[in-house]
């Protein structure tokens, strides 16, 4: 019944207006031999209208109110492709629209983004559309891509999941909303979320090489940036959005979802929101409790444009809720954190006509975050006894100024900037980890493209900031007072082009720098959800990375091959370590943050074949191989992910697709002091889907993950009682319906 609220509650917050229009868009898409394109995805941007083409190519969208409208046309292994439509047009004639081969472009490099969209312009190593979400798992983040090449998911349930890059956890990846960090602490402690709802997502980047030090200097391991388009970027006069749902059967989950924007021609206003309801994970061997998630997430956006200029702000509120599995088989006690942030972000950006000066942008956010982890007893069933063990209240704010050149002399275009970020934190309760603390970042930025002879594109970054942090006595610090400043400078340099017609090579160096966290500094208490007494160190070294990059990819009519090589070498590489020792009041074990020096060296794989226009296969593979070097000694680094390998074979006729994936995980023996090893699986997932409709869209999916109801046991899971299996099988069936 409560599921069912929550859907008539969506309805009635977004309701599906349709088009009142009388005109219409019709034509194909087809390659370069005037062969159709079976199965393109064309959308109107201004709305979220579209279509997918039918056996000949054909498309026709209807119900378009007269004006300028930008179709937005995508095909696997093609280039996407924008064009604009005037209604009522001169032509009456279809379109005949032509899409070209997709050229891989090296992971670490950028090209251009339309300048409302992104002002930094980046080549994301991957990127998925609102269309491959909806297709996935959106219970979180870290559910959402996991499996991808080179992406594991830190998993302790399924509400705290974060993705892993190349071996990389915790502040060595940032997670951006928009382009701008979220303000909360998903990264300082793997029982924290990310206070994010997947679903709201339109777009997501992951991005690697020089265009990453727009965003920071301590993202070794890349940048996941989440596209909400809260701030309306283009629109057209009238009402667009749509409305979905989801359920899953695996944790008996049920959310619901909807967008709904309104716009003039100079105005947009638009809102959106979500509520997820998400029980205890159900495994092969039964259910494990603290693993359950309540959200809410809201947010209104307003844009305002005028000629070349563009303007915006938006709110969004998020309350969020979930269980931690700390001790599975003690039923009468429970570990809940709850979390709330506030944000507050606005955006300022102009366009000019200058042969050099293309465009500034000045964007800000402000967040108020909360979080509060509490132990809860019970007695047959009832409700004994609650503690506040930890509470965090941080506000945080980030201002960045960028400015976009193009062609002068032998530089291609360029975006250079400023940024500034203060954040102030405050902890209480029972076990407070640290004492309270503030810190402020100065930054200045500059990425740069040159075009080489013969196609060969090098693009160069860096980064200089100075850090000022310190800590702040509270009732369990009281002789806290610690302040330490950092200079910091991060850079990337990266050059790839054509070897021959099909084949690409490129090579990257950069060099990254991490100041330690809060936690890993000053932590001396019970940090009760994580399991563990944490003890930081005032003295850990920053860290410093070197990394090297070589890739090669091979594209042909029917058939794309990447191949990536990497290393990176960390110097002062904080891991938690645990003392052998156990804290006497609870049991629990004691772990230490410590620094040494670290090696990782890894590859990623992949492969796609067509068969024709509607068949194609799909697979993919990687490694990780993490060592502690320390005292001439290498030591297995803890949490590395094992040797994957994956495979997908796909058939999509346009109006309707299927897909089957099997992946393989080899046991994992090579483990740290004090981890356990995990055994091999393997699990086969399929899918199907519809997309129906002819100006309105309506696109349902349905997946079955763990076919075969596998037991299996991911490394990289954070629930200290190995013998707990992951999920079990989960039947998902996701619609939504664009208006």
């Amino acid at each position: 019944m409560c599921a069912v609220n929550y859907l008539a509650l969506l309805y009635l917050l977004f309701p599906a207006v349709a088009f009142s229009g009388s005109f219409e868009i019709e034509g194909r898409v087809v390659d370069a031999n005037e062969e159709p394109l079976v199965g393109a995805t064309v959308l109107v941007q201004e709305t979220g209208q579209g279509i997918a083409t039918d056996g000949n190519g054909h498309f026709r969208i209807s119900g378009l109110e007269s004006g300028t409208w930008t179709l937005v046309v995508r095909y696997v292994g093609y280039e996407r492709r924008e064009l604009s439509v005037d209604m009522p047009g001169e032509d009456e004639e279809a379109l005949n629209i032509v899409l070209t081969p997709d050229i891989v472009t090296a992971e670490e490099l950028v090209v251009t983004a339309s300048i409302l969209d992104r002002i930094t312009r980046y080549q994301p190593t991957q990127s998925y559309d609102e269309s491959d979400i909806l297709q996935r798992n959106t219970t979180s983040l870290g559910t959402l891509i996991d499996g991808e090449p080179g992406v594991a998911m830190r998993s302790f349930g399924q509400a705290p999941a974060r993705p892993v890059i190349r071996g990389m956890d915790g502040e060595r990846i940032q997670v951006l909303e928009n382009g701008m960090k979220m303000g909360d602490i998903s990264a300082t402690a793997h029982d924290h979320a990310v206070i994010m709802d997947p679903q709201a997502i339109n777009q997501l980047d992951i991005i690697r090489g020089p265009a990453s030090l727009i965003y920071g200097s301590s993202a070794m391991g890349g940048i996941i940036n989440a596209h909400s388009n809260d701030i309306p970027s283009k629109w057209t006069a009238g009402s667009s959005g749509f409305i979905g749902g989801e359920g899953q059967t695996g944790m008996e989950s049920f959310s619901g979802f909807g967008r709904y924007t309104y716009g003039s021609d100079s105005q947009a206003f638009s809102i959106r929101g979500n509520l997820r309801n998400t029980g205890n994970m159900k495994t092969p061997v039964g259910e494990i409790p603290g693993t359950d998630l309540r959200a809410g997430h809201l947010a209104s956006g307003y844009a305002y444009r005028n000629g070349r200029s563009h303007s915006g702000l938006s709110v969004q509120y998020s309350d969020q809720r979930y269980g931690i599995p700390e001790d599975p088989f003690d039923p009468d006690e429970e570990v809940v954190l709850e979390m709330q942030r506030l944000a507050f972000s606005g955006s300022v950006q102009r366009e000019y006509e200058h042969p050099f000066w293309q465009a500034t942008q000045f964007r800000t956010t402000f967040n108020r975050y909360t979080h509060e982890e509490i132990e809860r007893a019970f007695i047959d069933g009832t409700l004994a006894d609650e503690d506040l063990e930890l509470a965090v209240d941080q506000d945080y704010v980030q201002a960045e100024m960028l400015i976009q050149h193009g062609s002068l002399g032998i530089l291609d275009n360029g975006t250079f900037g400023l940024s500034l970020d203060y954040y102030d934190y405050e902890v209480g309760g029972e076990e407070a980890l640290t004492p309270d603390a503030w810190s402020g970042t100065l930054a200045g930025f500059v990425v740069e493209e040159i075009n080489l002879s013969g196609d060969w594109l090098f693009q160069s970054g860096l980064r200089l900031e100075w850090d000022r942090t310190g800590s702040l006595a509270n009732h369990d610090f009281p002789d806290a007072g610690e302040v330490r400043n950092h200079g910091i400078w991060a850079g990337a340099l990266g050059v790839n082009g054509p070897l021959t017609q099909d084949i690409r090579l490129g090579f990257q160096l950069s060099r990254a720098h991490r100041t330690p966290s809060v936690e890993e500094l000053f932590s001396d208490a019970i940090h009760l959800g994580a399991g563990a007494y944490e003890i930081g160190d005032p003295d850990l070294e920053n860290e410093i990375g070197y990394g090297v990059d070589l890739f090669m990819d091979y594209e042909s009519v029917n058939r794309e091959i990447h191949i990536a090589l990497y290393a990176n070498r960390i110097s002062g590489y904080i891991t938690m370590v645990p003392t052998g020792e156990y804290e006497p009041v609870r049991g629990l074990p004691v772990l230490e943050y410590r620094g040494s020096n670290a090696e990782l060296l890894g590859g990623e794989f992949s492969y796609k074949q067509k068969f024709g226009e509607r068949v194609r296969f799909s697979g993919q593979a990687d490694y990780i191989h993490g060592s502690e070097n320390s005292g001439g000694s290498r030591r297995p680094l803890p949490y590395m992910p094992p040797l994957r390998l994956t495979g997908s074979l796909a058939y999509d006729a346009g109006t309707w697709w299927t897909d089957l994936n099997v992946r393989h995980v080899f046991a994992q023996n090579r483990t740290a002091e004090g981890e356990a090893s995990t055994s091999g699986y393997t699990l086969i997932n399929t899918a199907a889907g519809l997309r129906l409709g002819n100006g309105n869209l309506h696109h349902i999916a349905l997946t079955a993950d763990n076919l075969f109801d596998v037991t299996w046991r991911d490394h990289l899971s954070r629930i200290e009682q190995r013998d707990i299996p992951m999920l079990g099988r989960n039947i998902r069936l996701s619609y939504r319906y664009y208006y």
